[in-house]
């Protein structure tokens, strides 16, 4: 199974809005678990390359931001794994949003670079931006908040 196949797989198992999923064959295993309790997971076979099956992951992250209610306000989480950026040069000249700035749902609010592509982030909820919790350049996690909005 090459990695377009899983990339299709993933896609296919999102535009119907399926919670589990799990493929199995003589060579190749694949689960994809989107249930709330557990983060997304993608498991391959031992002989597949390292970086195949974390770019997996990353791709079957959830696409949508999540919003977390806060006695501050709420947050926006990161949808993938990968390299957070205020803008779309890694060397930061002029950030898309500073503190202060009024964001709207829909929103591009930065970029997370994963396997060399340029992802946007959009923030999922309406407010003024109170806190950036991610440095322009670090690395993030599935569902790390990455800005406070109130």
């Amino acid at each position: 199974m090459n990695f377009e196949n899983i990339e299709q797989l993933i896609k296919l198992v999102k535009e119907n809005e399926l919670k589990k999923f799990k493929y199995k064959d003589y060579e190749h295993e694949i689960e994809l678990d989107f249930t709330e309790e557990n983060a997304p997971v993608a498991s391959m076979p031992a002989s597949m390359p390292q970086g195949t099956a974390d770019s997996a992951q990353a791709q079957s992250s959830n696409e949508d931001q999540s919003a977390s209610d806060d006695s501050e306000g709420q947050e926006v989480k990161a949808q993938m794994v990968g390299t957070f950026y205020l803008q779309e040069e890694k060397e930061l000249t002029d950030p898309i949003i500073k503190v202060g700035d009024q964001v709207k749902s829909g929103d591009v609010i930065g970029y997370i670079e994963a396997m060399k592509v340029m992802n946007e982030v959009t923030s999922d909820v309406d407010g003024e931006v109170t806190d950036i919790l991610v440095e322009h350049g670090s690395n993030v996690e599935y569902d790390q908040p990455i800005i406070k909005v109130k």
